[in-house]
């Protein structure tokens, strides 16, 4: 009977004191959850990273993890900035007349900073309010192979995407005109791709016969 008590002793201590550890590891996961962007790729070309900003608003500056932006993607990839806003999605960097700031990104392997200044002198801090912005887009353009990264003659990538994007008509200021065009490149790859499966099945029909 003594035993018992011991064994029950040993087992409500062990109880009183794990609860509370296993609560805090669950708190840490949930929180480290949280802070992640959500991703999503558009097609083989492009990545799309949405932050949510509630937590860091309203300030003069946001700090992001940003995981994606590898030393490559920083050294040879196009990388786009939106702020998305109740004036629409506006891109970075900017000078906003209306709210009187400008905005400045500045990013760095694995990591982006925001900062904001009062537009009449480009030094004070402006420290933007919660409802004005929401959410950082952060649009990632991938080549769909990766020696194209290596330069073409005297042309980097990004050189070259961007060129590319112009010759097309695609305004760069305006976030779903970029997402129109690779969401139009990946119905074009996509119906090619069927197009020369069926005529490969053609042509095996056809032998086959």
């Amino acid at each position: 009977m003594h035993q018992l008590t011991i064994i029950w002793s040993l087992f409500c201590a062990s109880l009183i004191i794990g609860y509370p550890i296993y609560l805090y590891h669950k708190s840490l996961d949930f929180l480290h959850k949280v802070k992640k962007a959500k991703s999503s790729r558009v097609n083989n070309y492009v990545e799309l990273l949405s932050f949510d900003l509630a937590s860091q608003l309203p300030s003069w500056s946001i700090s992001l993890n940003v995981p994606q932006i590898t030393d490559e993607v920083l050294g040879y990839c196009p990388i786009l900035f939106y702020l998305e806003s109740e004036d629409g999605h506006l891109k970075l960097p900017l000078n906003n007349i209306a709210q009187d700031y400008t905005a400045q990104v500045y990013k760095n392997t694995g990591k982006v900073y925001v900062t904001f200044k009062c537009l009449k002198d480009g030094v004070s801090n402006y420290h933007v309010p919660a409802w004005h912005a929401k959410t950082l887009k952060i649009i990632i353009i991938k080549p769909s192979q990766a020696n194209v990264l290596e330069r073409n003659g005297k042309e980097s990538f990004k050189t070259r995407t961007h060129k590319s994007l112009l010759s097309a008509g695609v305004n760069l200021a305006n976030y779903e005109s970029v997402l129109s065009y690779y969401n139009s490149l990946k119905q074009s790859a996509d119906s090619s791709n069927s197009e020369s499966s069926a005529a490969m099945l053609t042509k095996f029909t056809q032998i086959v016969s």
